[in-house]
């Protein structure tokens, strides 16, 4: 679509879409699990190690629902560019 010399591309918009469902699909996957307390031989350190991974977990689920709002933006902007290259594909066919 091009207009007053503003450019989209639509087929890069759509790249960039597919990769972020990809990232989101990524950061959304089963969890890595972590090793048995014993196997860091102090229990304050597992304790850290746990409360870290708690905390990563919320994060890459706060990372994840933003990623997936951009994507659905990104989806929308898509769909509304190409409504317009059709409405303005009519109007000169018309």
């Amino acid at each position: 679509m091009v207009s007053d010399g503003f450019t989209a591309d639509l087929d890069a918009l759509g790249a960039v879409r597919d990769r972020i469902g990809r990232l989101t699909d990524e950061l959304t996957g089963p969890p890595r699990e972590l090793p048995d307390a014993a196997v860091f031989g102090h229990d304050r350190l597992s304790a850290a190690v746990s409360t870290f991974a708690d905390r990563e977990k919320d994060g890459l689920a706060a990372l994840a629902e933003e990623a997936e709002s951009i994507r659905d933006g990104l989806a929308e902007t898509i769909k509304a560019y190409r409504a317009a290259d059709e409405d303005s594909a009519g109007r000169f066919r018309s």
